[in-house]
């Protein structure tokens, strides 16, 4: 973004903004005027275009009632002709004089009795085996009515259609003794259609004739068959653009449709004559407001711009000290001239100001200083003179150099201070100067922020004075010493307020020193810990270890970290915390070990959180170890008594269904599965196929993840021997697994088969994986207590299964009672 665009962010629009707005001002009247002529022109062409509509749909549909009522006509004649009944009549002459009426209809004819049976039919030779008229139903309708009827499109074997068919009742003695029938030439329909945009459409909406654009550009046929007759409508054809259409019926086929249409843009014809004289004077007026525009900015933004750009080279001027650039020559409106004079005066009188502030700043100061935002010198007037230290090494914090060293730390401090809060700057020091033989002089350094009119702050001016007399000295150590107390103090709130306990203790192990979190740690106060050692203030499980690492920094001299340790924490309810611990020397400046830093970090969370983890794995490692048991049982049953192409069917469904049952677990993250989701689970394969399989229950009831793996095996089991032996095995055959839950918390599955084929009990030598499931690991694996019945009543098989879930409204698991003994299964085999 350049520097023109970052100053008028914000502002008020510029002069082309200000000039364009005037523009549109003046044409806006006129671009309303040509909306205004537009619309009602639109408005225009659309009632034209909906008396036009209706008319043309009227025309065509009096054409298609003429075509089709001159055949009805011809019918009625030939009908006419019966003296008997066609059965009786020689059909060899029926067949002539039909053939004859298909020649001049230009479309077959067939003759029905009144069985509706064919006896004649101009589309195969005389004396072929006739079959049934495919317009049986408006045969009918003509016979029971006597009147005729018009069909609708017939629909053929294979997916073909034939022509719509006129049936003519033949009538004697006012009863109808049989039906003359003639079809419906498409091409002759379309004839009458004339040569606009229309469709003729059966009483199912199919196409019987169209003209032009192809149907697909109609609305839906429940639009077309419920529109008002006669009325131009507008709609939305198949690929959503508008189009205007009108609807009429048919007096011979009052439940055909005559649809006219035409697209949107032939609805507005009459504004496309208007538009180029509109097109022509928006073009003219756009070019004259563009002309004007151009000129008046033109004259104006130039001058402008170049009093911009001598503005900008005087504010660089400024903030580098050199010289302002002389004011360009101003050509322009006067206003932009007077502007310019004022500008120039303005500069004058700034530049005026400016000299008379530098002059009273140098009078009381002996170095005049100048830095960054952030703090950092960029010039200082007599610094070099007074310290021997000249740019660029004073630049930055480089002038720190110069400042004594117990004097820089609560110097950097408090000007550190006041550049955060942008406060005004005020403090003293002693500083080196030139003179060798002079030493440290006080001085006294004050700033303050220069910012911007938007608050932005541009740098830091200021001025050093010298304070070397008495009074001034001794006022610089008072603050001196104030500065070094708020920095104590600072330093104070830092030790006590890190998130660690920190102590200091001196060669007999007693406490120096300690912050509020290590006295946390004990209950005690700060105070109470002073003058004394670890095991006197201080659980012993972590006592006993800090002590030892103080004892091993004061032998080596070296530091020791992280040791572990753990103790219960203080207050009424006792809680095991864990930290750990890291000592380290601390030494004078001839290198003896004088005292000992103790860090103590709280690792309970950490520690806490491992433990969690290590259950989770050894929960994990269980689970896969019982999966893995599980395969391993399914494999060693499928191979028992399996042929090999068997066994891979056999296997793999096993394992599928295994699948399911983990799939259900884990979307419950390992918690309780609602009992319908388990037996959908289960049986998925056979429901999805079609097979009958009612699954029905009452209850909400939740089984645990180790009943979930037993009941989808155990339903896989039953489905499987069901699809091949029993009642899924033909059809007719259906199976119903039903459940109910008792207050005792007991659930009663029952899977119940019927219309199979008759039910044996398999003899011993015959029973399969399956059944030893059921009988043995199905009851063992749903918890303690629950039992498993098989019978194999003659109507189908019946199994039963007993077992207990955990009822969720107890605050505690329920005892589980002993389930009631079922009844002894008669011996097989």
């Amino acid at each position: 973004m350049s520097a023109t665009a970052e100053r008028t962010t914000g502002r008020t629009p510029a002069l082309a903004g200000r000039l364009r707005g005037l523009v549109l001002a003046c044409l806006l009247p006129l671009l309303v005027t040509i909306g205004l002529l537009a619309a009602m022109l639109l408005r225009s062409g659309a009632e034209d275009s909906a008396i036009r509509l209706a008319s043309t749909a009227r025309a065509t549909a009096q054409a298609a009632d003429a075509e089709i009522e001159g055949r009805l006509v011809a019918l009625a004649g030939f009908a006419a002709t019966f003296t008997t009944p066609p059965e009786e009549a020689d059909l060899a002459a029926l067949d002539g004089a039909a053939r004859r009426l298909a020649q001049s209809l230009g479309s077959s004819v067939a003759i029905l009795d009144r069985g509706l049976g064919l006896l004649v039919d101009t589309d195969h030779p005389f004396g072929t085996p006739l079959g049934s008229s495919p317009a049986v139903a408006a045969a009918i309708w003509a016979v029971e009515t006597g009147r005729p009827r018009v069909s609708d499109i017939l629909p053929l074997p294979g997916g073909a259609t034939q022509a719509p068919a006129l049936m003519v009742p033949v009538m004697r003695d006012g009863r109808p003794i049989g039906v003359v029938s003639a079809g419906l030439a498409p091409d002759r329909l379309r004839g009458a259609l004339g040569a606009g945009r229309a469709v003729l459409l059966d009483g199912r909406g199919r196409i019987v004739a169209a003209q032009r654009t192809l149907p697909p550009e109609l609305p839906d046929w429940p639009t077309l068959s419920s529109s008002p007759r006669g009325s131009a409508l507008t709609g939305r054809d198949a690929g959503g653009r508008t189009i205007h259409y009108a609807v009429m019926h048919l007096s011979a086929a009052p439940d055909w449709r005559v649809v006219v249409w035409e697209p949107e843009a032939a609805a507005v014809g009459a504004l496309g004559q208007q538009i180029p004289l509109a097109a022509t004077l928006v073009l003219l007026a756009l070019g004259i407001a563009g002309l004007a525009y151009r000129r008046t900015l033109t004259s104006v933004r130039e001058p402008a711009r170049a009093l911009e750009r001598h503005t900008l080279a005087i504010a660089e001027a400024l903030r580098g000290d050199g010289a302002p650039p002389p004011a360009p020559a101003i050509r322009g409106p006067a206003e932009v001239t007077d502007i310019g004079t004022a500008l120039a005066e303005a500069f004058s009188a700034a530049a005026g100001r400016e000299r008379r502030l530098r002059a009273l700043a140098e009078a009381g100061a002996i170095v005049l200083w100048r830095a960054d935002a952030a703090g950092g010198w960029i010039e200082a007037a007599g610094w070099a003179g007074l310290t021997g230290q000249a740019a660029p090494a004073f630049r930055g914090d480089g002038w720190l150099e110069m400042v004594h060293p117990d004097d820089r730390a609560p110097t950097l401090a408090e000007w550190g201070r006041s550049l955060v809060a942008r406060n005004p700057i005020g403090v003293e020091f002693r500083l080196r100067t030139a003179d060798e033989a002079a030493g440290w002089r006080w001085v006294r350094a004050t700033g303050v922020a220069v910012v911007n009119e938007d608050g932005l702050l541009l740098e830091w001016v200021g001025a050093i004075h010298d304070v070397a007399d008495a009074r001034g000295a001794g006022q610089a150590h008072r603050v001196n010493e104030a500065q070094v107390r708020q920095t104590v103090a600072e330093l104070r709130a830092v030790y006590d307020t890190v998130p660690v306990g920190l102590a200091l203790v001196d060669q007999s192990l007693k406490f120096v020193n300690v912050n509020a979190r290590f006295a946390a740690i004990s209950g005690l106060l700060t105070e109470a810990h002073i003058g004394r050692a670890a095991h006197e203030v201080m659980p012993e499980g972590l006592a006993r270890p800090l002590e030892d690492a103080q004892r091993r920094v004061f032998a080596t001299g070296r530091p020791v970290l992280d040791v572990t340790c753990s103790a219960q924490a203080p207050g009424a309810v006792q809680h095991l915390r864990h930290w750990l611990a890291s000592c380290h020397p601390v030494k004078n400046a001839g290198g003896e070990v004088t005292g000992v830093s103790a860090v103590l970090q709280d690792v309970t969370d950490r520690v806490r959180a491992e433990k969690s983890r290590e259950a989770l794995v050894s929960e994990l490692n269980h689970r896969v170890k019982n999966t893995l048991a599980t395969v391993q049982s399914l494999a060693a049953q499928s191979l028992r008594g399996a042929g090999a192409a068997a066994l891979g069917r056999e296997f793999v469904g096993r394992l599928q269904a295994l699948m399911r049952g983990h799939d259900l677990i884990a979307d419950q993250d390992g918690d309780e599965v609602e009992l319908p989701r388990v037996a959908r689970a289960a049986l998925s394969p056979w429901i999805e196929s079609g097979k009958p399989i009612r699954v029905l229950g009452s209850g909400r009831i939740l089984v645990s993840a180790a009943q979930v793996q037993a009941l989808v095996l155990g339903l896989h089991e039953l489905a499987t021997n069901a699809a091949r032996y029993g009642a899924l095995s033909r059809p007719g055959g259906e199976v119903e697994l039903s459940w109910t839950l008792g207050e005792d918390g007991v659930v009663v599955l029952t899977w119940q088969e019927s219309g199979g084929p008759p039910v044996a009990t398999p003899a011993p030598a015959r029973r399969g994986f399956g059944m030893r499931l059921l009988e043995r690991g199905l009851a063992h694996d749903l918890g303690p207590g629950a039992a498993v019945r098989v019978s194999f009543a003659e109507d189908g098989a019946r199994i039963e299964m007993r077992f207990h879930v955990r009822q969720r409204a107890l605050l505690a698991p329920p005892v589980t009672p002993p389930l009631p003994a079922l009844p002894a299964l008669p011996p097989v085999g």
